[in-house]
């Protein structure tokens, strides 16, 4: 049975709480003005106490640098980039503000704050909340807790913006042509692969038969060494138009069946080209040729196979499993101005069937 009673602060008088915990120890709360808060919070305690969701006050004053080797524990499922990536923010933005607060005593308002100071990309401050949200999750599973403050603060959208077929295929053939890879860059722009997909190609990934790869692999960087991991959304099997399967067995004819396809100089899987580099140096001689001919990247050829895919009457499902996107509504949201010439051409096919009717149909 909790008992209230009151006892004389340098500030007045002051109220304090005194109950029994699930193991029945004895505990106190003090620091109520009002007897009436004091009542308040000790109903509620003990709602608390018999509900089973007490929280022991004293795992609330767990620091958010404690929880981090648990936190760093569960990292090890990610991605070597992302887990780099995640581990970085850390460091350099969760790490100075929150390493010393102990859990308990962080208020939404006080996480929000902190969000909006960050002066970053809308992505970016949405990695470093997630950092910082993820030690709390683990206060909460680990009964230190019973909200994470973290959750359901306002953060920074982001922009989603209509993406343009870069290129044509007479201007990707082009490009290929150009190039010192042409068959990774048709690989690239018909079937959309990311370029770790790309890189981790083996001869053994493919099926001439049936005009099939199995994407099974992905090359990620992860700060200056890369590793080859399993794929962002899980394995798959992509369809490759004949022609550059063609190009694609060429290319294993001589390569071990287990080896890749485009290693570079040490045997290891390609980074993306950037600057300078030989992909660079393809879009170079385009623009040079040709002062119209747009810039692009080798994550820009992934939109452009989708917008091929999309020219040709491909659907969104099918899109989005070609991509290896991992739900088709992500493909309609990146892609859906590239649908609206098949929404015209929607309209007239229905206005056709409408007009075979008899006017009375017309008219009900």
């Amino acid at each position: 049975m909790a008992s209230i009673t009151p006892y004389m602060t340098k500030k007045g008088k002051r109220y304090r709480v005194q109950y029994r915990d699930p193991s029945g120890k004895v505990r106190s709360k003090r620091g109520f003005v009002r007897k009436s808060d004091a009542q308040a919070w000790e109903a509620k305690n003990v709602v608390d106490v018999k509900s089973g969701d007490w929280i022991n006050p004293a795992l609330g004053r767990t620091t958010i640098e404690q929880l981090h080797p648990a936190w760093v524990a569960r990292q090890t499922q990610l991605k070597p980039s992302t887990e780099t990536m995640n581990s970085d923010i850390y460091r350099l933005h969760v790490e100075p503000v929150w390493a010393s607060r102990a859990v308990g005593g962080v208020k939404p308002s006080e996480v929000q704050t902190w969000v909006n100071s960050l002066d970053y990309s809308a992505s970016y401050v949405r990695n470093c909340h997630m950092v910082l949200a993820q030690h709390f999750d683990v206060a909460v599973q680990d009964g230190m807790l019973k909200k994470n403050p973290a959750r359901g603060v306002r953060l920074p959208s982001k922009p989603v913006q209509p993406v343009k077929v870069y290129l044509t295929y007479e201007q990707l053939c082009a490009f290929a042509d150009t190039s010192k890879y042409p068959d990774l860059i048709m690989l690239l722009g018909t079937v959309g692969l990311r370029w770790g997909e790309a890189a981790a190609l083996r001869p053994c990934d493919l099926d001439p038969k049936r005009g099939r790869i199995s994407i099974t692999r992905s090359a990620s960087k992860a700060g200056n060494r890369v590793e080859v991991v399993t794929p962002k959304t899980g394995p798959r099997s992509v369809a490759v138009p004949e022609h550059v399967m063609r190009m694609l067995v060429r290319r294993s004819a001589n390569r071990p069946v287990g080896g890749l396809l485009w290693p570079n100089r040490d045997g290891e899987p390609m980074i993306s080209p950037g600057h300078n580099s030989w992909f660079d140096g393809a879009v170079k001689r385009c623009q040079k040729a040709d002062p119209s001919f747009p810039r692009v990247t080798p994550y820009g050829l992934r939109h452009v196979a989708a917008g091929l895919m999309i020219q040709a009457g491909a659907n969104p499902l099918l899109v989005a499993r070609q991509l290896g996107h991992a739900d088709p509504s992500i493909t309609m949201r990146v892609y859906a101005s590239l649908w609206e010439d098949g929404l015209d051409v929607l309209a007239q096919s229905i206005g056709a069937d409408v007009a075979k009717l008899q006017p009375r149909a017309l008219e009900s």
